[in-house]
Order: structure tokens, then sequence, then C-alpha cells
């Protein structure tokens, strides 16, 4: 089993290690056909690529296209879900020059508004300390990973109820609707072997990615082909591997 193209991995446009051309000639090396460069959305003061920088890295892709024709080289955006209505960290500026947007949860995110600092931002982080809030909060996120759908052309979920839990049954029957791929992540325990057996109940597709912050860790699948075979899962249900 081997990752032919790579759709998350991360630069020196965020906080990856690795330049974008040191990751496509690593990408090159270890015999990928595709690699997307998926830097982190705006919300994040710390990774987040800047607004200015979606025009560097598109033309830097432009010109590593037209240089390799043994490689498809693609620009996305794991963009940040900021807020309960399904808020994404991804403009019109900056949309413009992607291939397709990919979303997930992450910490450190600055909320949409203000009212999602506490109806968000503060119940997720408040769950994890306090059972109590649990079935609210997986309620709540379910919502929102289902409206971010409806309003969004997502292509890919990034590690899907990776610390934002959700209703996997109620997000795969919506992802299978809407077209939307979800990610089995090698870098976090979600979607787990569990998880992917519900979501198999919908026809909704599936990508294994390695999440690289670095050229050593381009298409490394770690455990994943255990996970996939615990969860029986067709290798044709998986878009980007080969076995």
């Amino acid at each position: 089993m081997k990752i032919t193209h790579d759709m998350h991995t991360h630069t020196t446009y965020s906080h990856g290690k690795n330049t974008i051309a040191e990751m496509v000639a690593q990408a090159r090396k270890i015999g990928l056909t595709a690699i997307t460069i998926s830097d982190h959305g705006r919300s994040h003061p710390l990774f987040g690529v800047r607004k200015k920088n979606f025009a560097k890295m598109r033309a830097e892709i432009d010109a590593l296209n037209q240089k390799y024709d043994d490689i498809d080289i693609y620009l996305s955006v794991e963009s940040n879900i900021t807020g309960a209505n399904g808020d994404i960290d991804i403009k019109e500026e900056e949309k413009k020059y992607c291939d397709w947007i990919s979303a997930g949860y992450h910490y450190g995110y600055i909320p949409a508004s203000i009212k999602d600092i506490f109806v968000f931002a503060l119940p997720n982080y408040a769950a994890r300390v306090l059972p109590f809030l649990r079935n609210t909060v997986v309620n709540m996120n379910t919502r929102t990973y289902i409206k971010m759908m409806e309003r969004y052309d997502i292509k890919l979920i990034t590690h899907p109820s990776d610390k934002m839990p959700i209703n996997i049954e109620a997000v795969a029957k919506a992802a299978a609707e809407h077209g939307v791929i979800l990610e089995i992540n090698p870098r976090h325990n979600h979607l787990n072997a569990e998880e992917i057996k519900i979501a198999m109940k919908y026809p909704v597709s599936f990508a294994i990615n390695s999440d690289a912050h670095s050229i050593a860790a381009l298409g490394d699948m770690r455990d994943t082909p255990e996970v996939v075979k615990a969860a029986g899962i067709p290798i044709t249900r998986i878009v980007n591997i080969t076995d």
C-alpha cells in the first residue's frame, strides 16, 4: 500500500520545515505522482499563511509544474474551522489562487466572532476536562461540520473528530452527499478503525495523507495500513493510494 498523491503537506509558508521546491523534489524522489501543498489558513496567528503569500505560492507551484512533467503539483489550504455556523478562514482573495480547499479543526485559531469565543471555542476546550459537556459539544460540532459542507466547496476534511469530537455517522452521511473526502491521518488518532467502519455505511470516499511537516515525513503512512485492514475498508474507497 502506497500513497500516490499526498494531499496534505506543509511548508515554510506555515510551520513546515522545508520549502515548496524541497517538498516537490522529495515527492519526485519517492515516486509520488501528485502532491498538494496545504498550509494553514489565516486565522492561526502563528502558523497561518499570510494573505500576500498566496500569490507567491501560486507562482512557485506554476513554475514547478512547468519544470516537471512527472508530477502534478497543487495548491490548497488547510483552512481552520473558526465558528459554530461552519465558518472557515478562507476568503475570495486567497481562494482564487487555490486549486481546491480542505478544512480542519486546530487549536490556537482566532474565532470567527466574539460570540464564537463563548459558544464555540471555549466549550470545545472545556469539554476536554468537563465530561458532562461532551454530548452538547458533539452535537454542536456535528452541526458545524455539516453547515461548513453546505456553505463551502470543500474537497477534503482533515483529521475529522481530532481535537473537536463529532458524530462521525452524521458527518460521513453529509460528506457523501456533498462529495467531500474524509481523511485518515497517521499523525492523529482520527479517523480510527471504528470511526471508519461507521463512516463506511455511506458512499463517502477516504484519503490517506501524511500531513507532512518535513520531507522526511512525506508519503509516510505510519500505521495506517493496519488501521485500514482493521476497518475492512476496500482499497477502491481510498482515492489516493495503490496496493
